[in-house]
C-alpha cells in the first residue's frame, strides 16, 4: 500500500501542466477559429444576400427557358424604387417587339416630353403578361438586402433607379447584365452573360463598418466593377 501512494504522488508531482506560452498559442488559435466564423447575426445577413442573388440567378434562367418555349421577347423586369424591391417575369406577344432606344434619363424634360416618354413606356408594359408560373410565388428582395444598382449591355451605363428590364430572346441570346445588391455588411454581385447559360456572383465583405458611408462604399465599387466588366 506504501508503494502504491509512493508511485502515485510521484506520477502527480511529475506532471509539470501547461506553461504561460502553450496557454497564449491556445487562446490566440481559438481566437482566430472565433473570427473565422461570422456571429449569428452576420451570418443570417449572408443567407439572405445570396439566397436574393441565387433567387435572381434562377429568375433569369427561367425567363431565358421562356423565351425559347413561347418563341417570344421575355423579360426580368426588376422595380427598385418599390418597398420592398419586387421583380417580375413578363412575356411579350409573339413575334418581333420593337423595343424602345435606351438612352440616358435626362431631368429637363418639358411637361410634355415627359408625357410622351411615360406614354412610350406604358405602351410597351401593355405587351408584356406576368408568367402565370412564376407568379404563383411572390418574388421580394429581403429588407435586409438592397439591389443598389443593375448595368445592361443594351445600355452600357449603371441604372440606380426606377423599373430596370433584362430582355431575354427566343433565339438564346439576353442582355447581357450586372446586378449589385448589399447588406450592411457585404456587397455581392451577378453576372449573366448574353450569349452563355453560365452566371457568376461573387461576395465581398465591407472593410468599413461605418452605415453612414455605406452607399458610398457600394456606389464606388459599383463604378469599379461596371466598367471594367463593361470593357470586356
Amino acid at each position: 500500500m506504501p508503494i502504491l501512494t509512493q508511485k502515485t504522488s510521484k506520477n502527480l508531482l511529475g506532471h509539470e501542466g501547461f506553461s504561460l506560452i502553450e496557454i497564449l498559442v491556445a487562446l490566440f488559435l481559438a481566437a482566430l477559429v472565433f473570427l473565422a466564423f461570422p456571429s449569428g447575426d452576420s451570418a443570417q445577413k449572408h443567407r439572405e444576400l445570396k439566397a436574393a442573388i441565387d433567387d435572381l440567378d434562377r429568375s433569369s434562367r427561367f425567363a431565358s427557358n421562356e423565351a425559347v418555349l413561347r418563341n417570344t421577347v421575355v423579360r426580368l423586369r426588376i422595380q427598385l424604387d418599390k418597398t420592398p424591391q419586387e421583380f417580375t417575369v413578363e412575356y411579350g406577344p409573339p413575334g418581333n417587339i420593337p423595343l424602345p432606344e435606351i438612352t440616358e434619363k435626362k431631368t429637363n424634360l418639358s411637361l410634355s416630353e415627359e408625357k410622351a416618354e411615360t406614354e412610350k413606356q406604358t405602351a410597351l408594359d401593355r405587351q408584356f403578361t406576368k408568367v402565370e408560373e412564376f407568379e404563383e410565388i411572390k418574388r421580394e428582395i429581403h429588407p435586409d438586402v438592397t439591389i443598389y444598382g443593375i448595368g445592361t449591355t443594351i445600355q452600357k451605363k449603371l441604372q440606380k433607379e426606377g423599373d430596370i428590364s433584362i430582355y431575354f430572346y427566343p433565339t438564346g441570346e439576353k442582355d447581357g447584365a450586372v446586378l449589385f445588391l448589399a447588406t450592411i455588411e457585404e456587397m455581392a454581385y451577378l453576372e449573366i452573360s448574353p450569349f452563355m447559360t453560365d452566371t457568376a456572383s461573387t461576395f465581398e465583405a465591407f472593410k468599413t463598418k461605418t452605415v453612414a458611408k455605406l452607399e458610398d462604399v457600394v456606389n464606388t465599387r459599383m463604378d469599379e466593377v461596371f466598367k471594367e466588366w463593361i470593357a470586356r
